[in-house]
């Protein structure tokens, strides 16, 4: 008869039968058996001290095998012909004494004699087993069509991430080291600080890159950090908004800022260039345009996009152009959130994402009065009314609560900017008409697709439509 039966296959409180909390005999077995627990406590279900075997051999065992794991999701990220990530390396070992050290205040902390294996070996455990799904999402998010997994999605996986571990830490607590509810929550505060805060603060990157490569230097994803781009961005900004010409006594001119802010797709560089080139030509913005782009391959030419280059080349341009005649034309295009904050990307700098109220104060903080802002970005109509005046027009590529498309660096415009700009504002110099018409091809497009339909957003303040007929009427007779 064998154990399970002899016992009426009995389970523990644990959820586990006699023979899960069998010692296994062997190294492998023992990692196995362990990990299995792991994955039980990485999941949240029931598991207890008897549900490990901890040694030192399995938990060397188990934190090797999270390194190992960084290096592999690299590999599938990047392919062969990439370079080992050696300053990494100290970030991928830093969990190795903190997990310790939380092992050991858990167990202190309920006046415990047990190792600090006890608690330090499944929270190691449970860690390998996040790492390996979390990883496996970001190699196969990309991959799935947009409108499954919405418009900017890393921030939602990279956030649910740190929620979950916060929960791991304190089920370990509460199953593997309980000491009541006071020294609970002095244990869960020690493994915040600890295990999650670094998670937070620090993420981890892979062990494995792609490789270096002069003779294609501007695809490198880290270029902002390498030498080149250090030193090609050092007065770029300044000299850029140097060029930046006074406005024409008598004359209303548009100067235009147009910022593309995520590095990681082309399309925000291509239809940034395009509008640029287009108001140049159009409508007559020559000397009086600023372009902001993240991308490697426009580190040499144009200045880096954030909120702090966009907060200086506005105030640039309000002390340039005359403000109770000219005209500010703002266009934003990148990843949105449902909270409406605008995606500012240039891996591995950390730049602060905008919302609704760091633009106004911006724009406010830069004197300019009449504006037209354009908004290119997922939920993007969460930018309207924080924004709106009488002397202000708002165009957003969806409404609050939806999404836009066209982004993906195979495409060479957002759906927004190719019919805004590429195909309405070629025929018109009124950006109402364009807006009209753009937001009609682009629901057929929309539907034609079976996509939900982003619902474009328009406001125009009361004054606004005066004095862009003024302009309007300026740059027709000079056609």
């Amino acid at each position: 008869m064998s154990d399970d039966q002899a016992t009426g296959g009995a389970v523990t409180a644990d959820g586990l039968s006699p023979a899960d909390l069998r010692a296994p005999v062997g190294l492998w077995p023992s990692v196995l058996h362990n990990l299995r627990a792991g994955a039980r406590l990485a999941f949240l279900r029931p598991v207890g001290p008897a549900s490990f075997q901890p040694s030192a051999d399995v938990f060397a065992v188990i934190a090797a095998l999270n390194v190992l794991l960084l290096f592999l999701l690299g590999l599938a990220s990047v392919g062969f012909k990439g370079q080992l990530n050696v300053l990494e390396f100290p970030r991928a070992l830093l969990f190795v004494p903190t997990t310790l050290l939380f092992g050991l205040l858990a167990l202190r902390m309920g006046g415990g004699k047990k190792s600090i294996l006890t608690v330090a070996l499944p929270v190691v455990a449970a860690g390998l087993v996040l790492s390996l799904i979390l990883g496996a999402l970001a190699l196969l998010m990309p991959h799935l069509p947009r409108r499954m997994v919405g418009g900017n999605w890393w921030p939602y996986l990279y956030y649910g991430a740190v929620l979950w571990w916060s929960l791991i830490i304190a089920a370990a607590v509460r199953r593997l080291a309980d000491a009541g509810p006071a020294r609970n929550l002095a244990s869960l505060l020690a493994g915040l600080v600890l295990l999650v805060s670094p998670m937070a603060w620090y993420p981890q990157n892979y062990l494995w890159m792609p490789k270096y490569d002069e003779s294609a230097g501007d695809k490198v994803v880290w270029a902002p950090v390498e030498e080149r781009g250090f030193y090609a961005q050092q007065d770029m900004l300044r000299k850029t908004l140097a060029s930046v010409q006074d406005g024409r006594p008598g004359i209303a001119d548009i100067y235009l800022l147009a910022a593309g802010l995520y590095a990681r797709e082309d399309v925000f560089m291509k239809e940034v260039q395009q509008i640029a080139e287009l108001f140049r030509k159009r409508f007559d913005a020559a000397g009086r345009s600023v372009v902001l782009l993240n991308n490697p391959q426009t580190l040499d030419t144009h200045p880096v996009a954030s909120l702090t280059s966009i907060t200086a080349a506005l105030k640039r341009i309000g002390g340039q152009m005359n403000r109770d005649e000219d005209l500010l034309v703002l266009y934003l295009s990148s990843h949105g959130s449902e909270s409406h904050r605008l995606s500012v990307d240039f891996w591995p700098l950390r730049l602060a994402q905008i919302d609704p109220p760091a633009l106004k104060k911006a724009l406010d903080a830069s004197g300019i009065k009449w504006r037209v802002i354009v908004v290119s970005a997922c939920y993007s109509g969460g930018f309207v009314t924080p924004l709106q005046d009488e002397h202000t027009m708002i165009i957003t590529a969806s409404s609050a609560k939806r999404q836009s498309f066209g982004c993906g660096s195979a495409s060479d415009a957002t759906w927004l900017a190719q019919a805004l700009f590429n195909e309405e504002l070629r025929k018109t110099w009124s950006f109402e008409t364009a807006f009209g018409h753009a937001r009609k091809s682009i629901a057929e497009r929309e539907r034609a697709q079976g996509y939900e339909p982003s619902e474009p957003q328009f406001f125009a303040g009361a004054e606004i439509r005066g004095k862009l007929a003024e302009i309007e009427s300026r740059l027709a007779k000079q056609k």
